[in-house]
């Protein structure tokens, strides 16, 4: 005897509302390089998040490191007062130096990228 075939997600997606499309006069589209405006709100009265990139020239960087280690770089990081992102910054130019490299790795900057930046 055969297993029930399994259900898909797709009766779990709520189906978007219809609408009609603008009547909009043919008008230049903007560059795609170009951010979109962020929506304020949806019709619903819910907030609608806009996506974050990243700017075309920063690249993430994922490392795994032990339970221990991160927990050290994690306190250091604490004690001098910065975030763990700007020490691996740090710990990353030290690197180049090391291999008499210029130090040429810099961090995101914006919200969430101004911690140990000081002001001028």
């Amino acid at each position: 005897m055969a297993a029930p075939k399994r259900p898909t997600l797709t009766h779990l997606a709520v189906p978007k509302a219809a609408q009609p499309a603008p009547q909009v006069e043919a008008a230049p589209t903007p560059p795609v390089d170009t951010p979109a405006a962020p929506q304020a709100s949806a019709p619903s009265g819910k907030r609608v998040p806009t996506p974050r990139r990243a700017p075309q020239d920063m690249k993430t960087v994922q490392v795994r490191i032990n339970k221990r280690g991160w927990m050290a770089l994690r306190n250091l990081a604490s004690d001098k007062d910065l975030s763990l992102e700007a020490l691996m910054v740090e710990a990353l130019n030290d690197a180049l130096l090391k291999h008499q490299q210029p130090p040429i790795v810099e961090r995101r900057t914006g919200e969430r990228g101004t911690e140990g930046i000081e002001a001028e």
